[in-house]
């Protein structure tokens, strides 16, 4: 899996011909912006039609519960909160202690809970999703111990905080859409096609054997 500053630098490359420096018009924190931009649009798509996001996108973030609700950073809006794989939680009070998956129900469904369908003991912890903040409740009081982990896909992959750095950490996108990511950044923001040689057999759609051409000097028939 490539990691965001080798899919970053690729593009610098391509739109500076292959001599991308730091004077370049276009800085590397654009581009990176541009990446997350671009990657949230592609994943959108690929999950329009009902599709499981691949595992590739997913990523853990590890926050404290609050009387107020934990902010939970942005994730991406699929529909039925389908971006949210699970949460759950790790008591303080055992140091061997493993995190016990909560089910997620809807804030202003919460107070029905004990009459849903589904078996919920009176004193299961449920967490919620309200503005952006997860509660965790046991009966009618919140939660405020213990470690909460989200795993989720997340707008900004480098604001979670299993997030390492942009050189060691692979970019949460599967590895099929770095093409296509690249390519739709080149085509969408510099105006530059994609254009592959085709040497054989062994040929790949891949964005490191690609030539950038300028869109606007494209002459076809």
């Amino acid at each position: 899996m490539a990691t965001l500053n080798e899919i970053a630098y690729n593009i610098k490359n391509i739109i500076s011909g292959g001599v991308a420096s730091d004077d370049s018009d276009i800085s590397t924190r654009q581009i990176k912006f541009m990446i997350h931009n671009h990657r949230a649009n592609l994943l959108m798509q690929y999950t329009d039609n009902g599709r499981k996001s691949s595992n590739a996108c997913f990523q853990v973030d590890t926050i404290l519960p609050l009387p107020s609700g934990a902010h939970l950073k942005d994730v991406l809006g699929f529909n039925d909160n389908r971006a949210i794989r699970s949460i759950a939680l790790k008591e303080d009070s055992a140091v061997d202690s493993e995190y016990s998956v909560l089910p997620i129900v809807q804030h202003h469904d919460r107070m029905f809970v004990n009459q849903s369908r589904f078996v919920f003991k009176s004193n299961s912890r449920i967490a919620t999703l309200s503005d952006r903040k997860v509660y965790v409740w046991e009966g009618d009081s919140v939660v405020t111990s213990g470690t909460l982990e989200i795993n989720a896909v997340f707008a900004n992959p480098t604001l979670v905080s299993s997030y390492q750095s942009d050189d060691t950490t692979s970019y949460p996108i599967p590895e099929e859409l770095i093409s296509v990511l690249v390519k739709q950044i080149l085509s969408q923001e510099f105006n530059v096609l994609m254009s592959v040689p085709s040497n054989g057999p062994n040929n790949q759609s891949d964005e490191k054997n690609a030539i950038a051409k300028p869109a606007n000097n494209e002459n076809k028939a």
